[in-house]
């Protein structure tokens, strides 16, 4: 049974991710720094994958290092990784002008959407370098690929993201490991209402869920085996406007 970690995997989209996943046969391991939250995620999966839950806080490198290790104990290999930790108004950072950001504020918005990345995937490279096989994803939004008003720091590190996988791709690549983003648009989430933005996409809705978890899906399988490097828009249109 091959086998996924998810960083922030108490989300909405993650959960999308975890459930798709399960139901095509992975073991997740659903990390999220509530971990009442990724316990909930892992509840609600069912098919003939499984699920478990931890804590994880991914801007702490020790913490990661703790659980990447965990896994491969336990495990004995990481098949695929998601890094979905971060965000926006959702884990407490209210849209801001840049000029009126404080250091703090946008340091600690970079540690969240972009650090988080960086700590989770060194961690679980060596192993799949080792193995001479995996995939991962990191979930990018479509604020990187275009940025928008009071959204700076947020658009500036989903874009490095997305940078980031295509430099890194071309290092593991002979390795037989992958590294794709995806780009959510106005995505779904628990702590937001569906509103009339929603129907800015050409599609007339919001990415959802199961968007979400069918692009990563994909990504992590053989179905993607010639795919690497690449930004996966699933904004519904959004990105294009």
């Amino acid at each position: 049974m091959p086998v996924a970690l998810i960083t922030g995997g108490g989300s909405l989209i993650c959960e999308g991710v975890a459930r798709t996943l399960v139901s095509r046969g992975w073991h997740v391991v659903v990390s999220d720094i509530n971990e009442d939250s990724a316990k909930y995620v892992a509840s609600v999966c069912s098919g003939p994958g499984s699920a478990e839950a931890c804590h994880l806080d991914a801007t702490k490198p020790d913490q990661v290092a703790s659980v990447v290790k965990s896994v491969m104990d336990r495990h004995g290999k990481i098949d695929g990784l998601l890094n979905g930790a971060g965000g926006g108004r959702g884990i407490g950072f209210p849209k801001k002008d840049f000029v009126d950001m404080e250091r703090d504020f946008y340091l600690r918005m970079l540690d969240a959407n972009l650090n988080s990345m960086l700590h989770v995937t060194h961690a679980v490279l060596p192993h799949m370098i080792a193995a001479r096989s995996g995939a991962i994803v990191s979930i990018a939004a479509g604020r990187g690929l275009k940025g928008g008003p009071q959204a700076s720091i947020y658009s500036a590190a989903k874009a490095a993201i997305i940078v980031f996988a295509q430099s890194v791709a071309q290092e593991v690549g002979k390795y037989g490991v992958r590294i794709n983003t995806i780009a959510p648009g106005n995505a779904e989430a628990r702590w937001k209402a569906p509103s009339a933005e929603d129907l800015r996409s050409p599609l007339g809705r919001a990415t959802n869920a199961d968007d979400v978890g069918k692009a990563v899906a994909f990504l992590l399988s053989d179905d993607a085996s010639h795919i690497t490097g690449s930004c996966l828009d699933i904004s519904g249109g959004t990105s294009l406007h």
